[in-house]
């Protein structure tokens, strides 16, 4: 037997990070920095959770959570068509946890 063996450790991998792009800017960022709109039935909402503690399932699209411009109506009608100006109006209006932990005010 060899009077020293050494074990060598196998180098970190990183973990994968699922990235998103904004329907508003076009950037792309790790998942978690977006706020989910969904498609579900009658037209697009913010994404919750059942009572159950599911995520809501449907059409996802994903609106930059600390980017109060990409929230604009204008920038939204591409994506959302009609529904733009309510979407706009909910992002502005609704507080989301998402959104106030991101925002460059409350870092």
């Amino acid at each position: 037997m060899p009077a020293s063996v050494q074990f060598t450790t196998a180098p970190s991998v990183a973990r994968h990070v699922p990235e998103r792009s904004c329907v508003a800017c076009r950037k792309k960022r790790p998942q978690g920095e977006f706020v989910r709109l969904i498609h579900a039935g009658a037209g697009w909402t913010l994404a919750g959770k059942h009572k159950a503690g599911q995520l809501l399932s449907g059409r996802g699209a994903y609106v930059c959570a600390d980017t109060p411009g990409c929230w604009a109506e204008k920038r939204l009608r591409r994506a959302f068509g009609a529904q733009a100006a309510s979407l706009s109006l909910l992002l502005q209006t609704q507080s989301h946890p998402q959104a106030q932990e991101l925002h460059p005010a409350n870092l």
